[in-house]
């Protein structure tokens, strides 16, 4: 029986491979900016083991203690993969994993968080095929210093290959093959197209991606910094972390990263001109449509009886431009406001106040008529009753004794 222990920078020993030396080549391979140092197995095994069994693979790991059967090389290479990721990430309490493709752009990261079948790992490798350079298409590290890490992990493409693509991306894809089965291959881009393990770039601007079949050129919108900030509390890897306690992270990035939207069919068009916009800033404000919330209120029903209604001190504020988003404390959900629920909060925050009061103050600073304001304000009210992020005012003076 032969038996390999693998060690990676930041890891050091952390996998053993029994009869599988073709898992080692592949993996090796997979891993372009992440060296791995092979030596026979001795001592200990470590967390992280897969055995050759019969024609397939049965891999241990601290998340899969009861083993899990691997069909192909290029399914156990993925599983594992995933695990070391993992591992990398958890090694380092001070590092938060982001689920996302990144790309560097003039310096400076440009990052696509998950969104399902939005099609971030084929863009990243377009965008290798492009010229630039990528810190990976799946997850990067992101330092207490704002900028993001690379783990040194080849893009992997679904397969088969969307018939969109141009002849140029597919004769890129197919030169560049990595390992590879029916589901999936890995792309392996030229050395000055990866960042190697531990490399690190500020972040320049974070893109949400929108796949539509029917544009015959790409386009980017600006959006309001609300919406990247959604995205990267949905899509990161701090499990163990709360929303309240991502938000020191993630707000002051949101702040002075502008959130844009790319929409496209083809991947190296949209690549090329998402990279034109972002160099030319003055050309992507005349290109780009207006800027836009895309608000969604708190949602509820209209609130029924009179009242004075104050602030939950079970709800902790953090302001994003003219949004705002609260956090339920007890349940963990957030919610996320506009403008008009923002100045609502603010105002229920300083003293309680009726329905009819908080009507005369916002009348009078939106320039609105009375009547669906009023409307407005009974839904929104409503609905923050219902998530518990607005109390009557008698029930906040028991809490504050209490």
């Amino acid at each position: 029986m032969a038996a390999q222990d693998l060690s990676l920078p930041g890891l050091g020993c952390c996998l053993r491979l029994v009869n599988a030396p073709e898992v080692a080549r592949a993996l090796a391979t997979a891993l372009p900016g992440w060296p791995i140092a092979a030596r026979p197995a001795r001592g200990s095994a470590p967390a992280i083991r897969l055995y050759r069994c019969g024609d397939g693979y049965r891999q241990y790991a601290p998340e899969l203690p009861t083993g899990l059967d691997l069909p192909t090389v290029m399914a156990a290479v993925c599983s594992l993969i995933a695990d070391l990721a993992g591992e990398a990430l958890a090694s380092d309490p001070h590092l938060l994993g982001l689920h996302c493709g990144s790309v560097e752009i003039e310096g400076r990261l440009v990052i696509f968080p998950e969104a399902h079948r939005a099609g971030k790992s084929t863009l990243s490798v377009a965008f290798a095929a492009a010229g630039y350079r990528v810190f990976g298409d799946d997850v990067l590290g992101l330092t207490p210093a704002g900028e993001g890490m690379a783990l040194g992990i080849a893009p992997r493409l679904r397969l088969p290959l969307p018939e969109i693509l141009p002849p140029e991306l597919v004769d890129y894809i197919h030169r560049q093959a990595g390992p590879e089965d029916a589901h999936y291959r890995y792309v392996i881009p030229e050395a000055e197209e990866r960042a190697a393990h531990g490399e690190t770039r500020p972040l320049g601007a974070i893109v949400l991606l929108e796949r539509d079949a029917g544009l015959t050129a790409p386009e980017v919108v600006r959006l309001a910094p609300g919406e990247g900030l959604v995205q990267l509390l949905t899509q990161n890897f701090a499990y163990d972390l709360t929303h309240e306690a991502l938000m020191p992270r993630l707000v002051p990035l949101m702040e002075r990263l502008p959130c844009l939207l790319l929409r496209y069919s083809e991947p190296l068009a949209a690549a090329r001109e998402l990279a034109r916009v972002l160099r030319t800033p003055e050309a992507g404000e005349t290109t780009s449509m207006a800027e836009t919330a895309r608000m969604t209120p708190c949602h509820g029903v209209a609130l029924q009886g009179a009242g004075c209604w104050r602030a939950s001190p079970n709800a902790s504020a953090h302001p994003l431009g003219d949004e705002l988003f609260l956090i339920h404390r007890p349940s963990g959900a957030i919610h996320r406001l506009n403008a008009t629920g923002h100045a609502v909060w603010a105002l229920l925050a300083e003293e309680a106040l009726t329905l009819d009061e908080l009507t005369d103050c916002l009348a009078e600073h939106f320039a609105q008529p009375r009547a669906p304001l009023t409307r407005d304000l009974q839904t929104l009210l409503g609905g923050l009753l219902e998530a518990g992020l607005v109390i009557p005012a008698a029930a906040s003076s028991l809490d504050a004794i209490g």
